[in-house]
């Protein structure tokens, strides 16, 4: 393939920054090559990578090798990446080759800025920015309550998690900024304008991860610090097909629907305290057949 081709088309095509697994994106820019030249193989992507004319990179593809952070340099510097998107690129092999946890979400984090400097719409930027903390949802449910205030200490003496004033009024700040509630100053309180938040598909994927990372870190905490009936929290390990497991997460998805229509934000006075719901389903075991 032409490499003012290829650079053209994994820079600005198909991005690295789209993708959360070094995988799919290798998957993804193969597939938009061939479109291009339908006699273009897996031998070919390989030679163009800078590893040779073999089926390595079909078995990097489908799991079958491991990627280190060298040979993604490698890679990256042979397709043509650049800026941002190179070192974004470079950070998806990180992640994945790396073991240590904290080494795992240092390297999110960093996967996490530079996505937020990649985002050229102003509104993603700030979306990004919203699903970064928890405390963000739960300031702008809070605001639904009869007595809400305009002082962070309002705010900061009904959430149990310990924050600061600063990050409650960067938080008040953001949720201004991106018009999801604004100050009203005649009636003392913050109004919610935002019923459904929701992340613009440049930044949902990364932006939704580190979110859920964040509430799991918090319903494992609340296992500790909250008493039995305060909480709810059970599990279930279960032997499944595959299409018991699309079911499965079927069901979940119909119930979390179900809970929303039910409850959905308003103003009430009845409203004594903010709670999360969580249902996680996941794989404990790799599918039989080679599926990962």
């Amino acid at each position: 393939m032409e490499k003012a081709y290829l650079k053209k088309t994994c820079n600005e095509k198909v991005k690295p920054s789209e993708y959360l697994d070094y995988r799919e994106y290798l998957d993804a820019l193969y597939g938009s090559l061939k479109e291009k030249d339908d006699q273009y193989t897996y031998f070919d992507f390989a030679e163009d990578a800078g590893l040779g004319r073999n089926n390595l990179m079909n078995a990097l593809i489908r799991g079958r090798r491991p990627l280190t952070p060298k040979t993604g340099k490698k890679i990256a510097s042979n397709l043509g990446l650049v800026s941002r998107e190179r070192q974004y690129f470079e950070a998806l092999v990180e992640h994945s080759y790396a073991r240590d946890p904290v080494v795992r979400e240092g390297i999110f984090r960093k996967m996490v800025a530079l996505k937020g400097s990649l985002v050229v719409n102003e509104l993603d930027r700030w979306q990004l920015e919203f699903f970064s903390h928890w405390s963000h949802a739960v300031l702008l449910e809070l605001m639904n309550f009869e007595n809400c205030s305009l002082e962070p200490e309002w705010f900061q003496e009904r959430i149990r998690s310990k924050l600061s004033l600063d990050e409650i009024r960067n938080g008040l700040e953001l949720l201004c900024r991106i018009g999801y509630a604004k100050r009203d100053e005649q009636a003392k309180k913050y109004i919610p304008l935002q019923v459904d938040v929701s992340t613009g598909a440049e930044v949902a994927s990364v932006a939704l991860v580190r979110y859920h990372q964040t509430l799991l870190d918090l319903a494992r905490a609340a296992v500790v610090d909250c008493l039995p009936e305060e909480r709810e929290v059970n599990s279930l390990v279960l032997s499944l097909s595959q299409e018991e497991f699309d079911a499965l997460k079927s069901a979940v998805q119909d119930f979390s629907q179900k809970i929303f229509d039910e409850h959905p934000p308003k103003k009430s006075d009845s409203s004594t305290r903010v709670v999360q719901v969580s249902m996680q389903v996941f794989p404990l075991t790799r599918a039989t057949g080679g599926k990962k």
